[in-house]
């Protein structure tokens, strides 16, 4: 069956492309955009998220979900960093991420989960 790339699709994955550094709520994208339902909202970001276009997390201390634009997937083997202050993701280098997953490989008897993987700190401009 074939998807049709609706302008509701068009204007939340814009969205999400403008917006790629930050974890939103669906009720924070809503607040956002207007003339897209939050069941809309929610219907295509659940076809976002099968695809791999975008990330979805539990947000910490809570029952809400916040996601991510991922785009075509490269995010996964980064390492985030996440601003505890101001919000903002911030993608590890790639050299970093390879010493530090080489680091736990070696000496820590575990395999880690790049996709899954964030840090939390202050960023430059919050600190």
């Amino acid at each position: 069956m074939r998807e049709y790339l609706t302008e509701q699709r068009k204007r939340l994955v814009a969205f999400f492309q403008e917006n790629y550094d930050r974890q939103l709520t669906v009720e924070e994208i809503s607040q956002v955009i207007d003339g897209i339902s939050v069941s809309a909202i929610y219907r295509n970001i659940n076809h976002l998220v099968s695809e791999g276009a975008v990330r979805r997390f539990q947000q910490e201390g809570s029952r809400k979900f916040l996601y991510q634009y991922i785009g075509n997937g490269d995010c996964i083997s980064h390492l985030h960093l996440k601003c505890d202050k101001c919000g903002n993701i911030f993608h590890m280098d790639t050299k970093v991420v390879e010493a530090i997953v080489k680091l736990v490989n070696e000496n820590g008897n575990f395999y880690l989960d790049r996709s899954k993987t964030v840090l939390f700190g202050l960023c430059a401009s919050c600190k």
